[in-house]
């Protein structure tokens, strides 16, 4: 009896991990990027904004394994597979697509179809009245003069 309940739990244990479907987004651009992560019938399934040279994990079980991560969507009686991913520029500009994505597929901005080009920020006007803690002015560092000069 105790054998039997066992196998019944390793079963439904490892089953488990059969219903969950991820995908491994890795921005290897230069630029800020958000991920849309799309089931196969065209669902929004998850969004996440990711920094240049990182990587985050998609889940359907959980929006994301770290900060920018959002879920959509909800229990889908139809297969989710395979997804469609959309990377976009903070702008909203497409930066590239990767179609026909499997469970557990590495996914790689510059290896996706489309411009994979963001335009770059526009420059901030001075303000009138002193710097702002984003102007590159407060974080120069300036020269040090030595008390042994004076």
């Amino acid at each position: 009896m105790k054998i039997k309940m066992k196998k019944l739990l390793l079963l439904l244990f490892c089953s488990s991990g059969l219903f969950a479907g991820s995908l491994r987004l890795y921005n290897d651009s230069a630029y800020k990027l958000r991920a849309v992560i799309r089931a196969a019938d065209g669902t929004m399934v998850g969004e996440m904004i990711i920094l240049p040279d990182h990587y985050n994990t998609w889940s359907d079980q959980y929006p994301s394994f770290g900060p920018g991560g959002q879920q959509y969507g909800g229990n889908s009686s139809q297969s989710m597979t395979p997804y469609l991913v959309h990377w976009h520029c903070l702008d909203g500009e497409l930066y590239g697509v990767c179609p026909n994505l499997a469970t557990g597929a590495a996914v790689t901005a510059q290896g996706c179809e489309g411009p994979r080009y963001c335009k770059p920020p526009k420059k901030k006007k001075k303000s009138p009245y002193g710097a702002h803690e984003d102007d590159e002015q407060l974080y120069k560092t300036q020269p040090q003069s030595n008390a042994s000069d004076s």
